[in-house]
Parts: C-alpha cells; sequence; structure tokens
C-alpha cells in the first residue's frame, strides 16, 4: 500500500521540532552537570524516535545522521563514562543544522541538506574518538560575524512584527469554554429570578429591575461574543487539507489509468481542528469510490454521450455555522438493482423484504461492512475499507451523509457537518416529562398532526409529508416507559429525523424551545450506552440528554421491524480490532492509517504502560508495538502480557527501526509472533503479518 507522505508532514515537523527542542534541553542541563550520564537513557529515546519517524517518512540523510549520533551515544553508555562536553557540543551542532532542514521541509524541501557531508564527517570521527569540528558554523560565523550580528536585531523586528498567530493548546481552549459555560448559565438563571421578582415586585421598584435586566443582556451579549472568539482559536482553514488530498486522488487515478478531470478548488472557510485532522481519511475514500466505482471507461462514457475524459469535483459551502462538503462525480451512478442482487446473495434470509425495498432501503446496504456490488477488485477497491467507515467517522463528527444519484448521471456524496464542536445547534423537546435534545443536522421539519392523519401500516403507523409516505413511531417505545399515559390532545407534535437519506417521525409531547448549546462528554457510568451523544445543562443545571440519532432510528426498526444489526453480524466477517503502541506520533498515525485502510478496528497508546491501561478496558485480537518507548518499553510490555492470563494469547508484533540480531532474539524469547522494521511498511509487511496471525 502506498502512503502518501505528505499528508503526515505536518505531524512529522511538529513532531521533530519537539524532539529536537527537547534533545537541546537536556545539551542545556548535561552541560552544567558534573555525572550526566543520566541523561543519556532520554537522549537515546528521542534520537531513536526521531530516527525511525524520519525513515518512515523517507528523510535519508537525517536518518543517518541520527543514526550515527545514536551509535556515538550508545557507545558512551557501554563504555559507562559522563557525556564529554565536546559530545554535548556536537549533539547540539547537529540540532542547530537539523532545526534549519526541518525549517526547509516545511518550504518543500525534500530532507537533503547541503551540510549533509560535512556533519556525517564529524560524527564519524567522534565514533572513533578522533578530533572532530564539533561546532559546524564557527568558521562560517568567523568570516561573517560582523554582518551577521547586525542583521538579527532587524530579522528579529521584522518577525514579531509580521507574525499574526500563536500557538494554543486546545486543552486551554477547552477549560476556557468551560468557564464560560458556567458563566453563561449563571446568567440564565439571574434572568429568570428576575422574571419571578418582577411578578411579585410594585411599580417603584420597576425602573431598578430594568436596568439590571439590560446590564445582564450587556453582559451575556459580551459572554457570548467572547466565546465565539475563544472557539474561533480552535478554527483551520479547510484548504490546509485540500491541496494534499488532490496530490493523493491524482496519483491514484493515474494508477487506474481513467482519464479524470479534478476539480478541486481553493477555500477560504475555516473548520475546528479536530474535524479537519478527521476529514482526510473520510474525503479521500470517497473520492477513491469515485474514481473506482463511479467514472467509467473512455469508451462506455462515450456510448451515453458522455466527454472521454470524467469530473470529479470536491466543494466546500458554509451555510450558518454548518459546513457542506460535496463529493461528485459525472460517473456510472448508483446502480439499484445491482445492490439489490447483492443484497439478496449476502441476506437470502431477507429475501421478502429486499425484494420490495424501495431506493432509500436499498442505498442503507452501500454503508454495511465489506458491501461492494464490483465482481473483480482491483487495488483500489481492494483496501478493505467501505463506507461503513465514511458513515461511522461522520457519526463521530455529529456529521451526517445525504447520497444523491442518477444512473448514467453520476452520483453526489454531500457531507454536513458542524463548523464547531464546541457548540451545536439543537432543539429541546419533552416527552413523558423528561427533556431531550435533538441536534439540528438531524432535523428534516417538524409537524403538527392530528390522529386523522395517520395511516395504520403493518408494522407501524404512517403519516404522507409532501406525498411521501414516513413511518412514525412513539419515543416511549425505545424508551421502556411503561407509566405514559394515553395522548389525549387532539393535536401531536411530530419531529421528522433524516440519516442516510432514510426519514423518520417521531413523536413527542411538546417542542421546547430552539438554541446554541454546548455539549459535554456522557458521565464515565453511560459512556457505553449508544443512544446518546452527550449531555447539556439546562437553567436549572438539570442534565438533559443529547440523543444519538443514528442509534435512535436503529433502535425504532429493531422494535418494529428487524435487527438489521444481528443479520448484518451474522453475515459479515468479524472486524478485528488492534492496539498500536508508540511513543511517535508520525508512526502512530502512519501504522493506524495502513491498518484502517485494512477495515481494522485500530486503538493507539504512546508506551507500554497506556497500552496495559487500555487492555483492560477493551478485548483486542493483536498488539503492534514499538520496541523502544519512555516508561514502559516494548518488551516490558511483552513481558507484562504473557504473564496475564487474559492477555497472554494476544499474538504481538514488535517493530524496530532497524534490524538488530540481539532485538529479534529477545523478542522471540519473548514471545513475540512478529518482528518488523519500519522501512518495510511500504512494502505492507506489516499488513501480510498482521493477518496471517489473524488467521485471514
Amino acid at each position: 500500500m502506498n502512503i502518501d507522505k505528505n499528508l503526515f508532514k505536518s505531524d512529522y515537523i511538529s513532531e521533530a521540532r519537539e524532539i529536537l527542542d527537547s534533545l537541546d534541553d537536556i545539551a542545556i542541563q548535561a552541560a552544567k552537570k558534573t555525572r550526566n550520564t543520566g541523561f543519556l537513557k532520554e537522549i537515546l529515546r528521542l534520537l531513536h524516535t526521531l530516527k525511525g519517524s524520519s525513515r518512515m517518512m523517507e528523510y535519508s540523510q537525517i536518518e543517518k545522521v541520527i543514526n550515527q549520533l545514536e551509535t556515538v551515544f550508545k557507545n558512551i553508555q557501554n563504555n559507562q563514562t559522563e557525556i564529554p562536553n565536546k559530545i554535548i557540543q556536537l549533539l547540539m551542532s547537529v540540532n542547530a543544522v537539523l532545526h534549519k532542514v526541518i525549517d526547509s521541509i516545511e518550504d518543500g524541501g525534500d530532507g537533503s541538506f547541503e551540510q549533509y557531508e560535512e556533519v556525517i564527517k564529524n560524527v564519524d570521527l567522534a565514533l572513533e574518538d578522533d578530533d572532530f569540528n564539533a561546532d559546524f558554523s564557527a568558521e562560517k560565523n568567523q568570516e561573517s560575524g560582523i554582518e551577521d550580528a547586525a542583521n538579527v536585531q532587524d530579522e528579529n523586528a521584522e518577525f514579531f512584527h509580521d507574525s499574526q498567530t500563536i500557538k494554543v493548546q486546545v486543552s486551554q481552549i477547552d477549560s476556557i469554554l468551560q468557564l464560560l459555560d458556567k458563566l453563561i448559565m449563571r446568567q440564565i438563571k439571574l434572568k429568570k429570578e428576575i422574571d419571578i421578582l418582577n411578578q411579585k415586585s410594585g411599580m417603584t421598584e420597576f425602573q431598578a429591575f430594568q436596568e439590571l435586566s439590560e446590564n445582564i443582556s450587556v453582559l451575556e451579549s459580551q459572554s457570548v461574543d467572547i466565546q465565539k472568539n475563544i472557539i474561533s482559536l480552535r478554527m483551520l482553514p479547510f484548504d490546509m487539507i485540500l491541496r494534499p488530498i488532490k496530490r493523493s486522488i491524482v496519483a491514484e487515478a493515474l494508477k487506474t489509468g481513467k482519464n479524470i478531470d479534478f476539480d478541486i478548488p481553493q477555500s477560504e472557510i475555516t473548520i475546528d481542528k479536530f474535524i479537519l485532522e478527521k476529514l482526510p481519511a473520510v474525503l479521500i475514500h470517497l473520492v477513491r469510490n469515485a474514481i473506482d466505482h463511479g467514472i467509467e471507461s473512455p469508451e462506455e462514457r462515450k456510448k451515453f454521450g458522455k466527454p472521454a475524459k470524467g469530473t470529479i469535483s470536491v466543494s466546500v459551502n458554509q451555510v450558518s455555522n454548518r459546513i457542506f462538503v460535496t463529493v461528485k462525480d459525472d460517473g456510472h451512478g448508483i446502480d439499484y438493482e445491482k445492490i439489490r442482487e447483492k443484497a439478496l446473495q449476502l441476506f437470502p434470509e431477507r429475501e421478502a423484504d429486499i425484494r420490495t425495498a424501495d431506493e432509500t432501503d436499498l442505498l442503507q446496504f452501500i454503508f454495511y461492512s465489506g458491501f461492494s456490488t464490483k465482481e473483480e477488485q482491483s487495488e483500489l477497491s481492494g483496501r478493505g475499507i467501505g463506507l461503513d467507515v465514511v458513515r461511522t467517522e461522520m457519526d463521530k463528527l455529529k456529521g451526517k451523509i445525504t447520497v444523491y444519484s442518477e444512473l448514467n448521471k453520476g452520483t453526489t456524496f454531500e457531507l454536513s457537518l458542524p463548523a464547531s464542536l464546541a457548540t451545536q445547534d439543537g432543539l429541546f423537546v419533552s416527552v413523558s416529562d423528561n427533556s431531550y435534545l435533538i441536534l439540528s443536522h438531524y432535523i428534516r421539519e417538524i409537524l403538527t398532526v392530528t390522529k386523522a392523519d395517520f395511516v395504520q401500516m403493518q408494522h407501524c403507523p404512517v403519516i404522507n409529508v409532501h406525498n411521501e409516505l414516513i413511518p412514525v413511531y412513539d419515543f416511549d417505545i425505545i424508551n421502556q416507559n411503561s407509566k405514559k399515559q394515553a395522548n389525549t390532545k387532539p393535536e401531536i407534535s411530530v419531529v421528522i429525523l433524516e440519516y442516510l437519506n432514510r426519514k423518520i417521525g417521531v413523536m413527542v409531547d411538546s417542542i421546547l424551545h430552539y438554541g446554541t448549546v454546548v455539549i459535554k462528554p456522557v458521565p464515565p457510568l453511560l459512556k457505553d450506552f449508544n443512544a446518546l451523544q452527550g449531555v447539556v445543562f439546562d437553567e436549572n443545571y438539570s442534565i438533559i440528554p443529547v440523543l444519538n440519532i443514528p442509534d435512535t432510528m436503529r433502535r425504532f426498526r429493531v422494535v418494529n421491524v428487524y435487527d438489521i444489526k444481528n443479520l448484518e453480524v451474522k453475515k459479515a466477517p468479524k472486524i478485528h480490532s488492534i492496539l498500536v503502541v508508540d511513543d511517535s506520533h508520525t508512526t502512530r498515525h502512519i501504522e493506524q492509517i495502513i491498518l484502517e485502510a485494512e477495515n481494522y478496528n485500530v486503538a493507539t497508546a504512546v508506551d507500554g504502560i497506556e497500552a496495559l491501561e487500555k487492555m483492560k478496558q477493551h478485548q483486542f485480537d493483536l498488539v503492534v508495538t514499538d520496541v523502544r518507548m519512555p516508561r514502559m518499553d516494548g518488551f516490558v510490555l511483552l513481558h507484562n502480557m504473557r504473564h496475564k492470563e487474559e492477555l497472554k494469547d494476544i499474538p504481538v508484533i514488535m517493530v524496530s527501526s532497524v534490524f538488530e540480531k540481539d532485538t529479534l532474539e529477545k523478542a522471540k524469547d519473548l514471545g513475540a509472533q512478529g518482528y518488523i522494521v519500519k522501512s518495510d511498511f511500504e512494502r505492507e509487511n506489516l499488513t501480510a503479518k498482521v493477518k496471517e496471525l489473524l488467521n485471514e
């Protein structure tokens, strides 16, 4: 599997700078100590991590320099001596050069640099204890020192004058948002108290109440403005991912030999950082799907009067606080009869329902795990990723997918996403004296109907909405409220929900109000309860559940028709769970992408301690772990696993930056089933070994 390294370049740059900064800090501390051997372990760990990620990114010159420098410090460790000052100088000089190399990579460089031969030569001399130059810039500084010194102040002034950005931790923003949320809730409560006092007070106090009310209104407006400004700190331009995506998919199209024109214009729209980080995999898959399933061969296109060159477009638009990302092709379109045929093959026990299913019901099958109408698997379609992955990721991002397709005309996937996950719009409803929040993007419309509007069908009543029959459910069917009294009101409130082109109506007791809210995670005791997406607080600080609409719609169908989920599980192959353990963010991310592309559920951990904690909470079918990590390395992790009854049989693949015979033998002795060098990932050694150990 070929991985577009550009997708991971920003992660690599960030991680490399962090490592080089840490090495600089350690070097400064080590220079102050008489006995400084205690710093060796951390220096070696950091060098090892940077070497591994550099190898993954194919920056060979950086990798070779780090490898030789690592050997220098290994020799010091083996000889149990303190770090000579000249070696500390050497480390700092190499760091200074690598800082510039990382800057050049950010500017589009390939990781090579002019001083490479000089750096390697002096590091090699240090290995042999020969005289070496520990300051690579000394000679240059002597030649041009006066001019450089004169320019330092101007350069700094220009940098700070032009700098319009700051680095802010997302955790800081979240903390401020929580404080603001409490402030806003207090304001709401004060307003309610003023209303009560107004009702009780005489006219003499009216002016005081009026002034107080106005001041609170101003305070509320200012707080909301602050909240919006803080949220904007975590917003990034959509264009950050559009260009890398275009490079990746153009390469994919060239492999297929299809003649395709890509229309992916630049966009100035900004979106939440967390959402932006998750979108490349979703968009790349949708475009791959269009390349492989949608766009026909030039000969086929001519038969339908189309130009020989197909077109795939990706566009981004914003409406209010929702971002709409559209992936469109002018290809074959969805063949619903082919979907029906494939569904009959996979689910023969549901033949009667499948044969009478309409296009909306048939469309649900393309989001099933492993479902494909293609008879032959190409390299592109045989990656093990289905549209089920797209659906799952969109659910996590509180997004919605809508599909429009016409046979021989083309297909459009429209993704609706919140601009920010910090706040959401939603509708508060009441059912059996309980309040719930329904996120607005799932709401098609709100109706007030009478009992005469219902038509009783076999499984449930339906109502006619714009000439479309929509099934209607009582919310308390899945809420299991046996004490609910019969509805005697002449009019009934129905909320029409839509997800994956399917619509249902839900009867509620009353519509409370519409608002913008800050959604908080569900309490720990309810974290595995899929019916909720989070919670919000009302003006009395009561917890209001946020309904998980995809799960709610599924549960209605389970109760009233049949359990699609169980039937799917029976037919679909098991999706294995894999834990990836590595202290390098770049390496973890690359391994995760590779394994998720093979349709595995992948979790990650930064070291052995976190890995063991995750294995207490979740069951994994296989573990892929780095060898050298802080706190607990791969060997200690493997030792712990083999001595725990519940973990001893889990296959383990150990990963190393370089091939070392003693490391391989130790891994085998401890019970590892696989040993892979990071550079072999490109040749699919990782996925091949995983499939072998999972008996696939």
